[in-house]
């Protein structure tokens, strides 16, 4: 009697995948060339702060000792990604990346190893060359989802007689990534506002506010609790700001109480933007007690004050003139934010709480 064996017939499938498997694995071995794929791209937008999605993706081939820069498509440039701050994304051992980002039309990922921070945006992405090993572009996936200047989709309150957007999503404020919560940000029945800053199982949530009326030339008035208690790394700011220039101006005046992660340093400063110009900024220190800030911003002029919270209001407590450089208004609004200050050498040890009691503006 004779004995047969039968053999199983495989798949299709399954021999062309393990055909691509082998192909794959000798031209990995055999050349330095890499490529990007896109996993998974989220969805298009005109882009802005308030938007943010998921990108994911694989680099095939070469990787080691190199990063991923990913750029979105807005305004007529590409801005890179998640902030100029945090411009690199590291790539997994197995070749994978992923990324939380502001939205756009279209993204980019370049394979780098370039160690240098690229510009905060380009109007024309770069080509391959000594630093720059791939390149891949997507177009957004999905619907387009409404731009955050459509407030039925965004976390609102009233402060102070205006609307006012609540961050939700991630920030860069004091040069660190920080998440952003609205379960931090109230306003309670006497109508003022609370900001916390809470820590969870990830690490710090901060808090911000925005008004979504737009100010240019005039008084921003803030009157504000006693914030003596506040840590070194802890950073409260009242500011101006333009979410999208095509210049890279934010037209920011500032006033910020923080003493900039060291605790012998002074616990207020007042600011112009840019940020890199030394005559830009005023350091020196204000007492414990209620405040009220004011930047009285003209077109010549912005002059910083802050005083004491009581009426009638004494001699301030201090004041300084920026006489050069000021920005023109497009579009700007007011920011209110509290969060931990990235360059510090320590974070922060218990939460905290900063109370505005309201905000005036006078043209």
């Amino acid at each position: 009697m004779s004995m047969t064996r039968r053999v199983g017939t495989l798949k299709p499938t399954i021999i062309a995948y393990c055909l691509w498997v082998a192909i794959f694995t000798l031209l990995s071995g055999c050349t330095r060339s890499s490529s990007i794929i896109f996993l998974e791209v989220p969805p298009a937008s005109s882009g802005g702060i308030g938007t943010s999605g998921l990108i994911r993706g694989k680099v095939l081939g070469r990787y080691r000792g190199r990063h991923i820069v990913l750029y979105a498509f807005a305004d007529s440039r590409w801005w890179v990604q998640p902030f100029e701050s945090a411009a690199h994304t590291e790539i997994s051992e197995d070749g994978s990346w992923r990324a939380q980002i502001h939205l756009g039309s279209e993204y980019a990922a370049i394979l780098s190893k370039e160690d240098s921070q690229p510009s905060q945006y380009l109007d024309a992405l770069p080509t391959l060359g000594k630093t720059i090993d791939a390149i891949a572009v997507a177009g957004g996936g999905g619907i387009e989802i409404p731009t955050p200047d459509d407030p039925s989709h965004e976390t609102t309150l009233r402060f102070s007689g205006l609307q006012w957007k609540v961050r939700t999503v991630p920030g860069d404020r004091a040069s660190k990534t920080n998440e952003y919560s609205s379960d931090n940000v109230f306003v309670d029945d006497a109508g003022t506002l609370h900001m916390r800053l809470i820590r969870n199982s990830h690490g710090w949530v901060c808090s911000e506010v925005n008004s979504i009326r737009s100010f240019g030339y005039g008084t921003y008035t803030f009157n504000i609790s006693d914030v003596a208690q506040l840590e070194p790394a802890v950073m409260f700011s009242a500011f101006t700001y333009f979410d999208r220039p095509l210049d890279g101006d934010h037209r920011e005046l500032a006033i910020r109480l923080t003493r900039r992660g060291v605790a012998s340093n002074t616990n207020a400063e007042f600011s112009i933007q840019p940020s890199f110009v030394p005559a830009n900024f005023y350091h020196f220190n204000v007492p414990p007690g209620p405040l009220q800030l004011n930047m009285k911003w003209r077109a010549d002029q912005g002059e910083f004050t802050i005083s004491r919270d009581q009426i009638p209001l004494k001699q301030p407590l201090e004041s300084w003139p920026f006489n050069t450089g000021m920005p023109i208004p497009n579009d700007t609004h007011v920011f209110i934010n509290l969060c931990n200050y990235g360059y510090a050498p320590s974070p922060p040890t218990h939460d905290a709480e900063v109370v505005v009691k309201r905000f005036e503006f006078f043209p």
